[in-house]
């Protein structure tokens, strides 16, 4: 894992880009969730957003895939919104798939979570929120 600053510059810099693919892990259709305020947030933003969630199904009117081993293609930020229990997973789906930046939400991780992301050849985002850093690389990118 590269140290948190450069994988946060990395995203901040794919953020600045409405061609940005992001899958968010654990979205959600209820809107009380982070799963769902997450998706909607970054389509506000413009983004692409695929959901992933082990339903399947439609989340925000969008295909929902059961794992990221079932996207048809690549993205280039993975967002995480599960328990860290799940996240485990993730990391190595990521990692499989060749998906290289894991963006971690608070509440996705735990230390034993953090020690495995260490040990990946990702690149892991933790302790920002990707909806401040995408308002933000939003705000950048206005004329």
């Amino acid at each position: 894992m590269k140290a948190v600053s450069t994988a946060l510059e990395d995203a901040t810099a794919l953020l600045r880009s409405t061609d940005t693919r992001i899958a968010v892990v654990g979205a959600s259709n209820d809107p009380s969730k982070y799963g769902n305020i997450i998706v909607e947030n970054l389509l506000q933003h413009g983004y692409q957003v695929v959901p992933v969630n082990l339903k399947g199904g439609t989340i925000a009117g969008l295909p929902a895939f059961r794992s990221l081993m079932e996207l048809p293609e690549a993205v280039d930020i993975v967002d995480v919104v599960t328990p860290p229990s799940a996240t485990r997973q993730v990391l190595k789906d990521a990692a499989a798939a060749g998906l290289d930046l894991v963006w971690l939400q608070d509440g996705s991780f735990d230390r034993t979570v953090l020690n495995e992301a260490e040990a990946s050849p990702l690149k892991v985002v933790h302790h920002a929120c990707i909806m401040v850093v995408a308002s933000q690389a939003r705000a950048a990118r206005r004329p």
